[in-house]
């Protein structure tokens, strides 16, 4: 979860001057026209107009906000005009311009505090983290005990990279006031970023004690619930919250998403779940009905929406895609919805025929976007994960729309044509399962690469003369049933151990081994490392014989990566699309006899496996090789497939509008 950056999201102690100046003041509009709506006359009273610059901020026109307070600053330049027209215009992400009009704010009242906080905000959305820091250390010097000038201080220092500092300064904020929720979510992110995921969760439940019921503070120590795999504890939050404003659609995808790493959870029910969201939003969003050029054989103008083009699984798959896509047939457009730019940020960006960063975009600012793209078909990578755009699809910008890579389930939208999907996730049947058409790649629905170039290495039971058993995926995904399942493998098989890679911190390692030791494992025989730069995670395979597949989340990434490292992996087929990753990957390599019926079923197909080491060392050999072959690393191949189900989409779609197909 993001920084919170005070001085903004609050909007901005400037604005309330601008009010209290603006008391007692007759309307300029001669009536309530209501925000947003054009005045009956131009205001002249420079009071007046930042009011209604204030308004117009409210209805998110930050266009028309900053032509008032330009207006304003025209008539009697004064540092209050000077910050609200820096206000609107980091409001549009244009920081470079924001920090001008601050910095002439601070020359017309050094003493105006505020003006310094919105500098910090600005300067560090320009990435100036240093500079930033000064500026709100300046504003607490000017306005003493104030907590947004150190939560700023704290923002700035991360990103310096002084976690430790910045641990101390927000826990001085939280102690001049405890109920502050932005203080308490910037030192749980923090400290969930240092690995102490427990004690993060502990922040958000002091607050708590002081801001009971506190929204932002809930929606927060659900996610550290999540984080933890204490799926239970965070659906019930999410449900109260829900009670609450049965409309939160922010609340209703964490919820959605969270349901995925639910044991027994049936997928009728999950079905059931989203629909239930997916007809709410849209009785109150109706969807458009974009209108095209209906020529079925034309190139199509295809849009990506993601938070993820950045360094993450979902920009991984997404490059080698990019960089193969057939220009004659496909003209790309890259909707950025993250915060920060990263070296993968730049690799996205140069390989999209045009890029759009659309984070500061509400839904229907960002919908309007895409209809003025004129997109044939865009494709949603995010689904219910963070970052999710699903309000703007329910407005249907593009007259196709299909889901796909970043949530591998129905996302429940009506708006929402097609699922991207392929056979062995998504088999015959699995259309009652989702709200989508599914469309199917004839091979694995991913296309995988890494950046990195790692020597497999020997199997370790070679040497050490013990199995090694590894397990690769995020904690979240990690459950009671499946640990069972692990405990019963590790019984299984004498002297064998387990290795669990990316655990936030000691307490959660004991957690495990406590669970495990209830099934009689030692826990000697369980260690555990934290999360690891990308290149050394690669090497890390080279200390287990063979990776477990988490369940019923199963991993893609994960599994890619152990493929290429020549680890075989055990997964469980289940009956929803993320029980199924590990199905369509290991199928694709040939590897079925690697893929358990359920979880019960899995220690006994491992130890079938392991019976024969020498047929297994010479997998390990083989599997880099046979990986790089496959159809999981031709980008080529996968390109023209994927290319292949936007032209049969976008004929379908002709063909109702009542253009028939080309003879």
């Amino acid at each position: 979860m993001k920084k919170i950056l005070l001085g903004v999201l609050q909007k901005l102690h400037a604005r309330r001057d601008a009010r209290l100046a603006a008391q007692g003041l007759a309307s300029p509009w001669g009536g309530a026209n209501g925000a947003g709506l054009p005045p009956t006359r131009a205001p002249v009273d420079p009071a007046a107009l930042l009011a209604r610059g204030e308004e117009l901020e409210t209805a998110r026109d930050y266009d028309g906000a900053l032509q008032c307070y330009r207006e304003v600053l025209a008539l009697a330049p004064s540092a209050l005009a000077q910050v609200c027209a820096g206000n609107a215009l980091y409001a549009l992400a244009r920081y470079d311009e924001a920090e001008g009009h601050y910095r002439a704010a601070i020359d017309l009242d050094p003493a105006y505090a505020a003006a310094r906080l919105n500098l910090g905000n600005a300067l560090v959305a320009l990435g100036r983290a240093t500079d930033a820091e000064v500026s709100y250390r300046a504003a607490a010097r000017l306005k003493p005990g104030w907590v947004d000038a150190l939560v700023g201080i704290g923002c700035a220092l991360e990103d310096q990279e002084r976690q430790a500092e910045a641990a101390t300064v927000y826990r001085e904020a939280l102690q001049l006031d405890p109920a502050h929720a932005g203080t308490a979510t910037n030192l749980s992110s923090l400290l969930t970023d240092l690995g102490q995921a427990i004690e993060a969760r502990r922040v958000l439940e002091g607050a708590l004690q002081h801001a009971p019921g506190h929204r932002g503070l809930l929606h927060a120590l659900a996610y550290r619930h999540q984080l933890l795999g204490e799926h239970t504890e965070a659906i019930a939050i999410y449900r109260g919250l829900l009670e609450r404003d049965p409309h939160d659609d922010d609340v209703w995808g964490a919820l959605l998403f969270g349901l995925n790493f639910l044991p027994g959870l049936g997928a009728t029910t999950l079905l059931a779940e989203h629909r239930r969201w997916g007809e709410d939003i849209a009785g109150r969003i109706p969807a458009g009905a974009p209108r095209r050029d209906l020529d079925p054989a034309r190139r199509l103008r295809v849009g990506y929406v993601s938070p993820d083009f950045r360094r993450h699984p979902v920009a991984q798959f997404m490059l080698p895609l990019l960089r193969e896509h057939d220009a004659a047939q496909v003209e790309t457009f890259c909707y950025a919805n993250h915060e920060h730019d990263d070296d993968m940020t730049q690799q996205v960006r140069a390989l999209s025929d045009h890029w759009r960063a659309v984070r500061t975009l509400d839904d229907t600012a960002l919908a309007q976007l895409i209809e003025k793209d004129c997109i044939d078909l865009l494709v949603d990578l995010a689904g219910h994960s963070a970052g999710r755009r699903l309000g703007m699809f329910a407005r249907k910008p593009a007259p196709v729309q299909l889901t796909w890579l970043g949530y591998l389930s129905t996302t429940g939208l009506p708006a929402m044509d097609y699922r991207i999907c392929d056979a062995r996730t998504d088999p015959p049947g699995a259309e009652a399962l989702q709200t989508e058409t599914p469309l199917r790649l004839p091979d694995a629905q991913w296309c995988y690469e890494t950046p990195f170039v790692v020597t497999p290495a020997p199997m370790p039971f070679l040497q050490r003369g013990y199995w090694t058993f590894g397990s690769f995926n995020q904690l979240p995904k990690l459950n009671e049933p499946l640990l069972s399942s692990w405990a019963a493998l590790l019984a299984a098989v004498p002297g064998s151990r387990l290795r669990i890679a990316g655990a936030p911190d000691a307490s959660v390692l004991e957690r495990i081994q406590a669970m495990l030791s209830r099934a009689g494992i030692e826990p000697g025989r369980i260690s555990a490392a934290g999360r690891l730069p990308l290149q050394q995670y690669l090497a890390s395979y080279a200390e287990v014989d063979v990776a477990l597949d988490s369940y019923p989340y199963t991993g893609g990434t994960t599994t890619c990566d152990a493929l290429l490292m020549g680890v075989p992996v055990a997964s469980v087929a289940g009956d929803r699309p993320f029980e199924r990753s590990g199905v369509s990957l290991l199928t694709t390599l040939g590897l079925q006899d690697w893929i358990a019926d359920s979880l019960e079923a899995l220690p006994a197909l491992v130890q079938k496996r392991l019976a024969d080491p020498a047929r297994l060392a010479r997998l390990r050999e083989e599997l880099p090789a046979r990986m790089r072959a496959s159809a999981l690393m031709d980008a080529p191949r996968f390109a023209r497939n994927l290319e292949a189900l936007y032209r049969e989409a976008w004929r379908r779609h002709c063909e109702r509008q009542g253009q028939p197909r080309p003879q």
